[in-house]
């Protein structure tokens, strides 16, 4: 009989995780998840790359956009407020990754408590996951 495999690990307080953090992050390391209760409210510790993953194609409504319109490239998310429009393709794909740098600023800044940008916080964590290559990755995947 083989022992099942637990994908989940739940410590019921904080104190029981704060001694047990190594475990925690081997637990991450490892793919599962570690559930930590604290005042009626659990928490999850996960692996950076799950989330992003998780969050990609969670955030497939602003699937980017790039489009060769009048001998410029024009690269936007539907639903957000960003598009820039540039000569070449790179170049285009870069000022969008930071525009998207800068509205996850103004989103931690101000944008959050905004009722029409409150819901973007998984773009916005999915932003702050992820590098700029990972982002240019992620933007020309519609190109292929």
């Amino acid at each position: 009989m083989t022992a099942a495999i637990q994908t989940v690990q739940r410590y019921d307080s904080m104190v029981s995780a704060r001694g047990r953090f190594s475990e925690l992050l081997d637990i991450a390391e490892e793919g599962n998840v570690a559930v930590i209760s604290r005042k009626g409210k659990d928490s999850a510790l996960v692996q950076v790359g799950r989330l992003r993953w998780l969050l990609a194609h969670i955030i497939s409504p602003h699937e980017p956009q790039v489009v060769r319109e009048n001998g410029n490239w024009v690269a936007y998310l539907p639903g957000l407020p960003l598009a820039v429009e540039e000569p070449d393709f790179e170049t285009a794909t870069t000022a969008l990754i930071e525009a998207m740098r800068e509205y996850t600023a103004d989103w931690q800044d101000h944008l959050h408590a905004a009722v029409n940008h409150s819901g973007n916080v998984d773009f916005v964590q999915f932003v702050e996951l992820s590098t700029d290559d990972q982002l240019r990755e992620w933007l020309t995947a519609a190109e292929r």
